[in-house]
């Protein structure tokens, strides 16, 4: 779990474990793997500043020029791990995410007994986190062993909102891990 001390931006990032069903041999082969024939433009309000439209060709080169490599197991792992995704929510598959948060919003971190009986808590969430994570990982890895899986990240700070919250990989499996 992670803790914030400092500053907290209102920026975001997220990491996306990306199956796609080849290597892209160039940016218009994977243009069709992520948009199909058609060819639009995504608008975006990057910080509510100015508008700005980016074509769908934009977005497949600024992807293809994050493909370095396939990505490795490991790879794949940290890219779910230290973030956060929808999946943590559902208790049907996931019980106990937040298997004591009634509990820990009752206590006070500023009390030093109490302190000690959220850090179990956060600590035995971690570890019930990490496995499902590995979990999940191995599962989409043996899921999508026929296809190209890569992991990227993008960031609104960094003038990729569009990337990071449109949806541009819908048309292929993937996870999208938020980093906030």
């Amino acid at each position: 779990m992670k803790i914030r001390t400092g500053f907290v931006s209102n920026s975001s990032s997220s990491s996306f474990v990306i199956a796609l069903p080849h290597k892209p041999k160039d940016v218009e082969d994977l243009k069709k793997m992520l948009f199909g024939k058609q060819e639009w433009h995504y608008n975006s309000c990057a910080y509510g500043d100015e508008s700005s439209d980016v074509s769908t060709q934009t977005l497949a080169k600024n992807v293809f020029n994050k493909i370095k490599k396939k990505a490795t197991k490991q790879e794949i792992l940290d890219s779910i791990q230290h973030g956060w995704f929808d999946a943590y929510m559902v208790p049907e598959i996931f019980p106990g995410y937040y298997r004591d948060s009634e509990k820990i919003s009752h206590l006070s971190y500023q009390h030093p007994e109490e302190r000690e009986e959220i850090e179990r808590i956060w600590s035995e969430t971690e570890k019930i986190n990490q496995e499902r994570a590995m979990n999940i990982a191995e599962a989409f890895r043996t899921g999508h062993k026929d296809k190209y899986i890569v992991v990227m990240s993008f960031s609104d700070n960094d003038g990729e909102e569009i990337e990071e919250h449109s949806g541009i990989f819908n048309r292929v499996d993937h996870i999208r891990t938020s980093y906030h």
